[in-house]
């Protein structure tokens, strides 16, 4: 029988280039200070609320890792692949990370920064 699951999955052992742009964002978001990591279905990093997540899914092709960074406002940026509004002051800027270049993308760390700095409040 076929499986027909398409779970979200936060373990990419068994995609090397996409676990290869999660090991450089979970670094970069490690140095910007302490931070705490829950892995679940999705990857979570948190201050003192959540505020990127990081995934794949079981079928996604290795070189493909999905993020989002919550923010208490919008940020028009043409790399945010798309923009949801959560509740009046939560912001949702969802990132597709198809390369080095990206998962080290000044761009990509000033997001995560604003995202930290926002959970820090």
């Amino acid at each position: 029988m076929a499986n027909d699951s398409n779970k979200m999955i936060s373990d990419f052992t068994g995609k090397p280039a996409t676990q290869s742009f999660f090991t450089a964002i979970a670094e970069y978001t490690a140095s910007l200070g302490q931070v705490t990591k829950d892995t679940k279905a999705q990857v979570s990093f948190a201050v003192n609320r959540k505020f990127l997540w990081l995934w794949a899914y079981e079928k996604t092709a290795d070189g493909v890792l999905y993020l989002n960074v919550t923010l208490d406002r919008k940020i028009d940026d043409p790399h945010v692949h798309k923009i949801t509004r959560v509740s009046k002051n939560r912001w949702n800027h969802h990132v597709e990370v198809k390369s080095e270049a990206i998962a080290n993308s000044g761009w990509l760390h000033d997001l995560i920064r604003q995202g930290y700095e926002f959970a820090r409040r």
